[in-house]
């Protein structure tokens, strides 16, 4: 399952981006993207702008950062 992050402007053709691709979750792995680092960058620099995040699965289910988190709790998270 992949999931991608969409800024405030970003459209759904935006999420399929390299840059907006937060990760794949397989095999009791969560295997970090570049919008996985962004989205670390945001919550240590900017946490007020964490509420105009949106995050959509690849089956287009939108969810919250909590339930993006509970999604992947428990995987190994494997940054490149």
């Amino acid at each position: 399952m992949q999931y991608y992050i969409l800024m405030p402007g970003d459209d759904e053709k935006d999420a399929w981006l390299e840059s907006n691709l937060l990760g794949d979750k397989s095999f009791n792995v969560f295997w970090a993207g570049q919008g996985f680092k962004t989205l670390q960058r945001i919550m240590m620099e900017d946490p007020e702008a964490l509420s105009s995040i949106t995050i959509k699965s690849e089956n287009g289910r939108s969810l919250t950062i909590t339930e993006f988190l509970d999604d992947i709790e428990g995987l190994q998270v494997r940054i490149n």
